[in-house]
């Protein structure tokens, strides 16, 4: 799909996934770390065999190559010039400033690189009044509004355990990078796309914010759910054996997963019939008006979370492709990894590293089809550092003695 463009990917741990994303479509990605290493090597967890090889880096940087440059150092800037002759994309996640400092910036190299689609991922974008602030995990969160709804309402909120704020800003670069490659086609020329982590983790996790500005009802804090209308809605409960995720709530959106949920309580025997005549569509806004019983849905609640927990989550998907419920499972990693669909899918791809151990790893997002055959994908290991030096500068002409001297200048 992308085998024909080049990436050249400056990214840290704040934006590696990105280019991996784009390696997985086909496109040629190299990995560019400063000779002593990216931060992004030292980020957890680590292989339990290799405790010195990050886990993370590992497997956002398989399918690309992998080389040193010092940009710091005016020849390293000038080798970054020879690689972007050549390339469609420029992805970089560094402090803003930094590359303006370095006359690595979008403006500069736009007019040297017209065609060059220049994308960066920041905490809160390239500008604004937050855009040097130190952007942590927690602080993107925070600011990206989340937090607001995690917890219990009579306490403060609770931070999203896993850090992910980064992947959902690295998904929205190779999202937008690809949009500027489709103007591209229209006009010839690159573009910048500024990626701010910040509004990535606010419209990708809470919808609710967005559509207050739409004229919907304020959304409120509630442990396992939401609150809207001073009635609590819980989207989380126990099965037999872990956890599901299940949209049950009145409103116009989802209202009608609710009366589905309803048909099953009712079809096994566990809720009145007279409850299929309510309309959940409609109970909220008749609750706050007066016109609905409030304690309706709190009771359905119940029932639903007694009958969930005598099941198991499979069992739980199952009823929800069956009652076209919004339901999904907790996975846990060896759920995943022992999914039936995933293994139907031929999801996960097995990679042999250069000294002969094979590590699985998350195949791409979606198979590509050549000719009518599906492409097997690369399945180049996680480069080591500086290992494709060589070649890639090769590619560019240098000589032995040009790369021996770079090299000792402590520029690869």
């Amino acid at each position: 799909m992308l085998s024909p463009y080049r990436v050249v990917d400056l990214t840290d741990e704040r934006g590696v996934l990105a280019g991996q994303m784009l390696a997985d479509l086909g496109a040629d990605v190299i990995q560019v770390e400063p000779p002593g290493g990216s931060s992004g090597r030292g980020v957890a967890p680590f292989f339990a065999d290799r405790p010195e090889e990050s886990v993370y880096w590992a497997a956002y940087t398989r399918g690309k190559r992998g080389v040193t440059c010092e940009l710091d150092h005016p020849r390293g800037r000038e080798l970054l010039f020879r690689l972007l002759e050549d390339a469609d994309f420029l992805i970089e996640s560094s402090d803003v400033g930094r590359m303006a400092a370095l006359g690595l910036d979008y403006g500069s190299l736009h007019e040297r690189f017209p065609q060059l689609i220049y994308t960066s991922i920041s905490a809160f974008g390239q500008t604004g009044p937050k855009a040097h602030y130190v952007g942590s995990d927690l602080a993107i969160w925070a600011s990206g509004t989340p937090l607001l709804m995690t917890g219990d309402d009579d306490r403060p909120p609770i931070r999203v355990s896993q850090p992910q704020s980064w992947g959902h800003a690295s998904g929205d670069a190779a999202g937008g990078s690809m949009l500027a490659l489709h103007a591209r086609h229209q006009t010839g020329r690159g573009q910048h796309v500024d990626v701010s982590a910040q509004v990535s983790a606010a419209q990708a996790t809470l919808g609710q914010v967005l559509a207050y500005q739409l004229g919907a009802s304020e959304p409120e804090r509630f442990a396992g759910g939401v609150k809207q209308r001073g009635i609590g809605f819980r989207v989380s409960a126990e099965a037999a054996n872990g956890h599901i995720v299940l949209n049950m709530a009145p409103g116009p959106a989802v209202g009608h997963f609710a009366n589905h949920a309803v048909q099953w309580l009712v079809d096994i025997g566990a809720a009145d019939p007279s409850l299929l005549e309510e309309n959940f569509r409609t109970y909220a806004d008749r609750v706050a008006s007066g016109d609905a019983d409030p304690e309706i849905f709190p009771q359905i609640q119940r029932i639903m979370t007694e009958e969930v927990v005598k099941r198991s989550k499979e069992e739980m998907l199952e009823i929800s492709i069956k009652y076209d419920l919004l339901l999904v499972p907790v996975l846990t990693i060896v759920d995943l990894a022992e999914s039936k669909q995933l293994e139907a899918r031929q999801f996960w791809r097995e990679i042999e590293d250069d000294d002969g151990r094979r590590v699985t790893y998350p195949g791409p997002p979606l198979k590509i089809f050549l000719d009518g055959e599906p492409r097997s994908g690369d399945t180049r290991p996680p480069p080591k550092l500086g290992q494709h030096n060589d070649e890639v500068y090769g590619e560019l002409g240098l000589s032995a003695t040009e790369l021996s001297s770079l090299r000792s200048d402590g520029v690869i």
